[in-house]
């Protein structure tokens, strides 16, 4: 996706939307899929000394494989755009890496699908209880007191 500088003035912004291939993200299809293009809608206005903003949004579905139950689950991942091209600026603009950067930091670090009411997995049906607490923990205990143990003598 890319724009041209010179034809925007400051009372004529750029719309732009369009399509990018879904092979730019560049997963290894291991925990990761796109099959579908990236849709994005941005504006691309120019600003005083020269300055150029373009924001807007980029949007992917995505199939992710759960860190809980390792099975497959559908995601749309939706990224805001917002760049600042400060002058000067060359004669085209290209789009595509600053958007895939973009919609990748949308990943989540643990992707995991959404448990219904129950905490049952919508993929295989297991059900998934919350963790205990550890009974070792240092909640309720006097938290200065366990640091003093540990500290040493001069």
């Amino acid at each position: 996706m890319n724009f041209t500088p010179a034809l925007i003035d400051q009372m004529h912004p750029l719309t732009l939307k369009g399509e990018l291939s879904p092979e730019i993200l560049g997963f290894n299809e291991t925990t990761a899929k796109a099959t579908k293009p990236i849709w994005a809608e941005l504006l691309v206005v120019k600003e005083d000394e020269g300055n150029y903003l373009v924001t807007g949004w980029a949007q992917v579905p995505v199939s992710l494989t759960c860190g809980r139950c390792a099975e497959w689950f559908p995601m749309t991942l939706r990224a805001k755009v917002e760049h600042l091209f400060e002058a000067p600026v060359p004669n085209s603009i290209d789009l595509t890496p600053l958007i895939r950067e973009d919609v990748l930091l949308e990943l989540p670090l643990n992707a995991v699908c959404q448990l219904g009411a129950n905490g049952r997995c919508p993929v295989t049906g297991e059900f998934y209880q919350p963790r205990p607490e550890a009974s070792d923990s240092l909640v309720g205990e006097d938290v200065w007191e366990a640091l003093s143990k540990l500290k040493t003598k001069d």
